[in-house]
């Protein structure tokens, strides 16, 4: 059975994850320079992971699009073509407008006020991303 998972970071975009059993190296294409903050972000995570399953998941950072392009990407995990990959949830908030929640402006200014927004959404942004076959981590 394969899962799809979502890691969302507000402002660091999201994390998109099919995972299967036997996944042991696994791509992750990025749409921003390797230099940008998020690309930058997605290679400690990958370092993380790493660690934290002794080796056991390599996730190998493929920066500024060029795996998939950024429009790409949640559809590359959506249908097995990546394993995993990072994009911002409220690029999608046209399909699933309840993915553009913490693109309300002034609404949460600072990240303990994004904190508790998340609070309040969580369940709510989980069911949608449930619909689309997505967890967020």
């Amino acid at each position: 059975m394969k899962r799809t998972i979502l890691l969302a970071a507000t402002a660091a975009g999201m994390v998109l994850s099919a995972t299967t059993a036997q996944a042991e190296k696994w791509d992750m294409p990025m749409a921003y320079a390797a230099t940008n903050f998020h690309s930058e972000m997605g290679v400690v995570f990958a370092d993380k992971v790493r660690d934290y399953t002794g080796g056991k998941i390599d996730i190998t950072v493929h920066a500024g699009g060029s795996l998939f392009k950024g429009g790409e990407i949640k559809r590359a995990v959506q249908t097995g073509q990546a394993p995993i990959g990072e994009r911002f949830m409220s690029a999608h908030a046209n399909e699933a407008p309840l993915l553009g929640w913490y693109n309300l402006p002034f609404i949460a200014t600072t990240y303990e006020e994004n904190n508790k927004l998340w609070e309040a959404a969580q369940d709510k942004v989980n069911a949608q991303l449930d619909s689309l076959n997505l967890v967020a981590l």
